[in-house]
C-alpha cells in the first residue's frame, strides 16, 4: 500500500473536514492496524505541498485539505 497515496486520496475526498483523528480511523480501517503514524504521515505531505490545513474553532485539531499540487499529484502520480 502507497500510503501517501492513500492518505492523499483520502483527503481529496473529505476535503478540508477531517483532523488526524478521522485520518487515523480511515487508515485502520483499510488495514494499517495502528501501525502508521497518520501525523507523521501527513506533516510529510504538507512539506512537500500536496496537504495543507487550517484552523477552524469548531475543531480541536486542524483540519487537512489538498492543494493544487496534491490535486496534480493524483492526477498524473507524480
Amino acid at each position: 500500500m502507497n500510503i501517501e497515496k492513500v492518505i492523499v486520496e483520502l483527503i481529496a475526498k473529505n476535503n478540508g473536514k477531517w483532523t488526524w483523528y478521522q485520518l487515523e480511523r480511515a487508515l485502520t480501517s483499510r488495514g494499517s492496524d495502528g501501525t502508521v503514524n497518520a501525523v507523521a504521515e501527513a506533516e510529510a505531505l504538507i512539506k512537500v505541498g500536496l496537504l495543507a490545513t487550517k484552523l477552524d474553532p469548531a475543531y480541536p485539531a486542524p483540519l487537512y485539505f489538498i492543494t493544487k499540487k496534491g490535486l496534480l499529484f493524483l492526477e498524473n502520480g507524480l
